[in-house]
């Protein structure tokens, strides 16, 4: 998946805050699996999902 000029992360250091949740053990070895498989990292991969989901269902009100 082509990323956008939007979704460029900057090379200076930018904040981050720790998010935590739990998945399935089937879901778990899935998403690892297909982050092995693009070469990303799980936070890479989730925020590719994040940019789709956002892509398709926009902020009401903007």
């Amino acid at each position: 998946m082509p990323k956008s000029a939007s979704h460029t992360v900057a090379q200076e250091p930018q904040s981050r805050r720790i998010v935590g949740f739990s998945l399935s053990p089937d879901m778990a070895t899935d998403v690892k699996l297909e982050a092995a498989r693009r070469d990303l990292s799980l936070r890479k991969l989730f925020e590719e999902m994040w940019w789709d989901y956002r892509a398709k269902h926009p902020k009401q009100g903007q």
